[in-house]
């Protein structure tokens, strides 16, 4: 199966995935030693499982809870 590489897919659909009310990320990732697609979502939700596709371009896609993410206080 010829495919994109998956940092390009990401470069594609990530616009798109960061527009579902709930997701707060994507990024590469590993699933069973096979390349896939990571969505980070605060907090997973059978409505973010309807919205988020299990495959794009040939990549499966696996949603990742995370909780919330706030930025570390940096030492002045």
């Amino acid at each position: 199966m010829n495919r994109p590489p998956i940092d390009q897919v990401l470069q594609v659909h990530t616009g798109t995935l960061m527009a579902v009310p709930g997701v707060i990320g994507t990024g590469e990732g590993e699933h069973q030693g096979t390349p896939c697609i990571l969505v980070f979502v605060r907090r997973r939700t059978a409505e973010l499982e309807r919205a988020i596709p299990s495959s794009l371009d040939g990549y499966p896609v696996r949603l990742k809870e995370t909780g919330e993410v706030r930025p570390r206080n940096r030492p002045a």
